[in-house]
């Protein structure tokens, strides 16, 4: 009884940081007053498009989706050289890989975390001719657009979005809202561990216990 008690402790403890239960959902302009500006250089109708998800806010939890096209070398923002870019001698992998350590740390600390990264064999079947321009796909969970509006609006994330821009060609980037997902290399080992915490328990209420 007493090892059930605190595996439900852990339970209730992990609970609390991965559901939004303690999360207020975003009013309308919210999202607009907490950025104040900081993101200028955003095109215009991708920064509606941004203000307008977060004024919808549902207070739930969402995957987003990113496809995701490299540079052959990272090109970064700089607006004392011609043309306002400056090419780096590291590839766009290796920028998108100092970019990827920094967002791991700023997910992890809100309850938000990747579900899937995953790099493409090869084209398949394509719906239109530029459907098939990614490299990587990556699904990241958040537990609510607050959390990620609060990630966006840090310090470390502004100083390290630099080298997501620079490590890109070209990118997509979609919420969604799974209607099925199943993952049985993760159910099966966790029903599992639960019938045999079932069974201990039932053998040790009953006077059963084995050495």
């Amino acid at each position: 009884m007493k090892h059930l008690l605190i595996l439900f402790i852990f339970y209730l403890l992990f609970l609390l940081w991965h559901q939004p239960w303690l999360s207020r959902r975003l009013k309308p302009g919210e999202a607009g007053a907490l950025l104040d500006g900081r993101y200028a250089e955003m095109p215009p109708e991708e920064a509606s498009a941004f203000k307008s998800f977060m004024d919808q806010d549902d207070g739930k939890p969402f995957y987003m989706v990113n496809l995701m096209q490299y540079r052959e070398r990272a090109v970064y923002r700089d607006a004392s050289q011609p043309g306002g870019t400056r090419v780096e001698s590291i590839s766009g992998r290796e920028a998108g890989r100092l970019y990827g350590r920094m967002v791991l740390r700023e997910l992890l600390k809100r309850g938000c975390y990747p579900v899937l990264v995953s790099r493409k064999l090869s084209n398949f079947l394509s719906a239109g001719d530029s459907a098939d321009f990614f490299e990587d796909v990556a699904v990241v969970r958040y537990r609510s657009r607050r959390d990620m509006l609060a990630m966006v609006a840090s310090p470390a994330f502004f100083k390290g979005v630099l080298h997501k821009w620079a490590s890109l060609e070209k990118t997509v980037a979609v919420p969604t809202r799974p209607l099925f997902m199943l993952d049985l290399q993760i159910v099966v080992p966790v029903l599992l561990l639960a019938a045999f915490l079932l069974m201990r328990f039932f053998t040790t209420t009953n006077g059963l216990t084995t050495p």
